[in-house]
């Protein structure tokens, strides 16, 4: 009970402490509200209270009074920073609801509590008090608050004494509470980055040093110090101009005026002179450091230690001259050598015609007598395999179906046969008869899967031998569709897309194999080698809505250069390259 009646007695009192200023003020305003408006500027700026008769000019004193004391509360309650305003015994009268979440208590309990009860440092709030007591400027101490929930926290108490209207003028204490913790996290946070920062600065290979404007010497990590020679207190007496060598002082007063105006880097290359007075090479890289206005405040100086670059540079320099006397001596026999190399090009020129032709030759052959002897052969022994079946089949001793089989198998062996020597037998395919032979492919009759060519009747192509590699991949990729993809039908189409020329073998079968043995064992290294010596690119991708697609993509400009190759003397190479792709 006494308890509730200590809350009730205390609720009172405030209430009567917020509304005597408000009595006191409707006093005054009254007052005031009666005077003219030439009187009331006259009462404001003299001071001197007049009588008026005249109407009063506020509308409504009570309500604009009462909402400025309720703007004040509101501001004073919802300010982001914790107050608190305590007697001279250190009791809290007054706090805000900053004050309470950060002390972790109610406001009405806080009221009437005394301050040290949250404060874990009493000694300091102690001496705090007292300072507030003896002096009449703001007062300020940090200390550790220990709220009721939570860890501890360290603060920083602002006090400043001000006079209570409620309280029968007696002195509080307003006192705005900080939470250093936060400061405190990255001022630490702040001094380990500069150790850090100093250490990598001083554990650096490159030499770093900072000057003012004048160039005078602030600082120089232990490389600069061990490049020059010097201890601190002997560089910093010293400019970047007393230790840099006589010749390049000009060209280094000229840069350093430049990045200071330019507020930009600048690097060049210099000698510095050491303390033994002995010379090495640098590159030095000068950058300004600006402060928030953008204006120079010093400059920043990073320098690498290049004396064995330079000597190298020298070394090489010297083992050029040489080279260029020995390329002088050597200048005839080099002609020699290469008239001797022209003859052995014109050589290997006869060579190559007669791979071509002997390549060509053999190519024929083996498709001939493929043709003519082991096709017909099998054939033969097809028929006489049906003659025995059908003579089995009249005696009923053997069964007709599997002599059938024998005879079918024979027949699929002569048509793999026969695919097998059009296969080899090399077809001569040029520009002009690129749509024919590619017309040729797909309307024989040995294959098993129905082909479908799609070509505009005016396509051309410029290259005979582009002509023939483009025919062999579309003949490859049938094949192999024909083998491997079960499908149902097969469109090769050859167009003319962009600045390239596109041929696709496409079909509804299987798709590629997931087994890597497989995709390399449907001859796609053959058709891959024919795209690059012409220039192309090969893809073999799988559709998502099935079946597999053979692309080969070659550049205009893949002809032209293949063009220039065929007309050019002397390019065996290339020559070779095209015998091999045709031997494949």
């Amino acid at each position: 009970m006494s308890h509730r009646g200590n809350k009730k007695r205390r609720a009172k009192r405030d209430r009567q402490s917020r509304a005597a200023p408000v009595r006191r003020n409707r006093k005054t305003i009254r007052g005031v509200t009666k005077m003219p408006k030439a009187t009331l500027r006259a009462v404001i700026k003299n001071g001197a209270p007049v009588r008026s008769k005249r109407a009063p000019t506020f509308r409504n004193p009570k309500t604009e009074l009462e909402a400025a004391i309720q703007r004040f509360v509101d501001l004073y309650d919802f300010a982001p920073i914790a107050y608190v305003s305590f007697d001279r015994a250190g009791r809290i009268e007054e706090a805000n609801l900053a004050a309470t979440e950060l002390l972790g208590e109610p406001r009405d309990l806080l009221i009437g509590r005394p301050f040290a009860f949250y404060v874990g440092d009493l000694d300091s709030f102690m001496r705090h008090l007292l300072y507030c007591r003896t002096s009449q400027q703001q007062v300020e101490t940090e200390l550790q608050l220990k709220p009721r929930k939570g860890a501890r926290i360290l603060a920083l108490l602002c006090s400043t004494p001000i006079t209570s209207t409620t309280r029968n003028g007696a002195v509080l204490y307003q006192t705005a509470i900080l939470d250093l913790s936060e400061r405190k996290r990255a001022e630490e946070a702040l001094r380990r980055s500069e150790e850090h920062l100093r250490a990598i600065i001083n554990q650096s290979n490159a030499g770093i040093a900072s000057c003012d404007l004048s160039g005078r010497f602030l600082f120089a990590n232990q490389k600069f110090r061990e490049m020059l020679g010097y201890t601190d207190s002997e560089l910093v007496v010293r400019t970047i101009f007393t230790i840099t060598h006589p010749d390049d002082v000009d060209i280094t007063k000229s840069r350093f005026g430049k990045m200071v105006q330019r507020r930009q880097s600048v690097e060049m290359e210099k000698r510095y002179i050491r303390k033994d007075r002995s010379l090495i090479w640098v590159n030095v890289c000068d950058t300004p450091v600006l402060d928030a206005a953008g204006k120079p405040l010093s400059a920043v100086a990073v320098a690498i230690d290049v004396t064995q670059r330079k000597k190298m540079e020298a070394a090489l320099q010297k083992s050029k001259e040489r080279l260029e006397k020995l390329v002088q001596q050597r200048t005839t026999a080099l002609r020699v050598a290469n008239t001797e190399l022209k003859n052995e090009i014109e050589r290997r020129k006869g060579l190559e015609e007669e791979i071509l032709a002997i390549s060509d030759r053999e190519q024929q052959r083996l498709g001939q007598e493929l043709h003519d002897g082991l096709c017909q052969h099998l054939t033969a022994v097809a028929f006489m395999a049906r003659s025995v079946a059908l003579r089995l089949k009249n005696h009923r001793v053997i069964e007709v179906n599997d002599i059938e089989k024998i005879a079918q198998l024979v027949n699929d062996a002569a048509t793999d046969t026969r695919n097998l020597s059009r296969a080899l037998h090399r077809r001569d395919v040029d520009a002009v008869g690129l749509v024919n032979a590619l017309e040729d492919l797909v309307d024989r009759e040995i294959w098993k899967t129905p082909c479908r060519l799609k070509i505009k009747p005016s396509f051309y192509i410029e290259d005979d031998f582009a002509s023939a590699q483009l025919y062999r991949i579309a003949r490859e990729a049938v094949i192999n569709a024909n083998k491997h993809a079960q499908a149902r039908e097969i469109v090769v189409k050859l167009e003319r897309a962009r600045k390239e020329i596109v041929l696709r073998v496409t079909d509804d079968g299987v798709g590629i194999p997931s087994e890597p043995k497989l995709k390399q064992g449907l001859g796609s290294h053959i058709m891959r080698y024919r795209a690059g010596v012409i220039g192309g690119r090969l893809e073999v991708e799988s559709p998502k809505r099935g079946g597999t697609r053979v692309s080969c993509y070659l550049p205009d400009k893949a002809l032209q250069s293949h063009k220039r190759e065929n007309a050019g003397p002397g390019l065996f190479s290339a020559k070779i390259t095209k015998v091999l792709a045709g031997l494949i």
